[in-house]
């Protein structure tokens, strides 16, 4: 693959360039970074931010240039072993610091592909034989029972100690690795990750996931891992899992403009473009894998109905309201996440560059309505403008006035935050 995508698409395009520009400014430089040691996710903000640098680079061949200054003093901002936090300790596993370093597991494995880097793969070697590999025998006894105390703000923040763990409100995050270990299996072969895979996968599982309100983002990230585990093994029931997860996640975490509630059975908090992007991938791989053209129209779905309204104006990303039936209105929650929208969103429009014939294709727009009496113009979803404060063409259908999901990136923020979209159910 050319270092250099070329995106067709202008709006995308535009997307792409605005996220750059954000990812170049001083909060993603090299003097703020590395976090203090009081930021409970170790090395999750690090980890992200390197991965998203990786991702520009692929997307536009243009380095940010804080990448290979990060990259160069990792050993110095890392302990002894070459990842974020304290050592391991043989007694509590915290699941943040686990959830955490899979971004940076991606990362370092990313930064290896892309420039050749055998230092990137030594230093994910140390982080998982000193951080993962002594973790194996926690899995089968994560905590699936808690005591209350779960409700977590956007951030997500640790709780409490129980069975041998370190619990976070952004519960089963400790899920999250199945990703960043089944990239590092793919780079390596080590057989001693497949066999940690294969614990963690089957604990994962036989976990009741709406039962115990699973955060939707490691529900995703996870399912993301399984499929990059099946490709490394071929083994069919990786690619089940997966197609069951995601299904799970359509009938249970979906929001009905295609972005997610950021816990299952929590249709009262926000979405989280961290996750919109995990879906519109899986949705793609899906795609690939099996052919089966529902995963090609949902992709397309998240990509103009979720992630279009999850950038803003200054090229980062940020959270919205959760759209049901019960509660139609599309709006902005927050205006920016910076500590990890912002960073995913660029792995979103790798994703959507690589797959921009499928995703970007004129689909007719024949004006139709779903079994939710949703109306759609051929992937896009239509919806009233309950502020007058979108542009573009005004259509009408079934008696009303609609307009199309707005990309927020064309929005300054003063009036982003003012937009009300009614989606529309009869």
């Amino acid at each position: 693959r050319s270092r250099e995508v070329i995106v067709m698409d202008l709006n995308l395009k535009k997307k792409i360039e605005k996220n750059f520009e954000r990812l170049s400014e001083p909060l993603y430089q090299i003097q703020n970074i590395f976090q203090r040691q009081s930021y409970e996710w170790y090395g999750d903000w690090e980890g992200r931010a390197l991965l998203s640098f990786v991702c520009q680079f692929k997307l536009t061949g243009k380095k940010i240039p804080c990448m290979d200054l990060m990259f160069g003093r990792l050993p110095e901002k890392t302990n002894g072993y070459l990842y974020f936090g304290k050592p391991y300790d043989g007694k509590v596993a915290d699941e943040q610091q686990l959830s955490g370093h899979s971004w940076y597991l991606r990362a370092l494995v990313a930064y290896a592909g892309a420039f050749g880097s055998a230092e990137a793969l030594e230093i994910a070697r140390s982080t998982v034989e000193n951080l993962y590999l002594p973790v194996a025998d926690k899995y089968e006894n994560y905590p699936v029972e808690r005591d209350g105390g779960q409700t977590g703000g956007v951030g997500g923040n640790a709780y409490k100690v129980q069975d041998g763990w370190k619990l976070s409100t952004d519960v089963g995050c400790a899920f999250m690795p199945i990703d960043g270990l089944a990239h590092y299996y793919a780079a390596t072969k080590d057989e001693r990750v497949a066999k940690l895979l294969r614990t963690m996968i089957g604990a994962f599982m036989r976990i009741d996931k709406p039962k115990i309100g699973m955060q939707t983002h490691a529900t995703l990230s996870a399912a993301r891992g399984i499929l990059e585990f099946y490709a490394a093994t071929g083994e069919e029931k990786y690619l089940q899992y997966a197609k069951d997860i995601f299904a799970l996640y359509v009938s249970l975490g979906m929001t009905l403009n295609y972005e997610n509630f950021n816990w299952f059975g929590r249709p009262d908090t926000w979405t989280e473009p961290c996750a919109v992007v995990d879906s519109m991938i899986v949705a793609l791989k899906l795609f690939r894998l099996t052919g089966e053209s529902g995963y090609g129209t949902l992709a397309r779905r998240i990509w103009f109905n979720g992630l279009q309204f999850c950038q803003r104006f200054n090229g980062g990303a940020g959270t919205n309201s959760c759209v049901t039936a019960e509660n139609p209105v599309l709006k902005i929650n927050s205006y920016e996440a910076p500590f990890c929208c912002t960073m995913r969103y660029a792995e979103g429009l790798l994703y959507a560059a690589e797959n921009s014939p499928l995703l970007m294709r004129d689909d007719g727009g024949e004006i139709s309505k779903d079994r939710y009496g949703r109306i759609f113009m051929g992937d896009k979803l239509l919806a009233e403008d309950l502020s007058g404060q979108t542009e573009g063409e005004r259509y009408t259908a079934f008696g009303k006035t609609l307009v199309r999901i707005p990309s927020l990136t064309e929005y300054p923020q003063a009036t982003a935050e003012n937009i009300r979209l009614k989606i529309i159910f009869d």
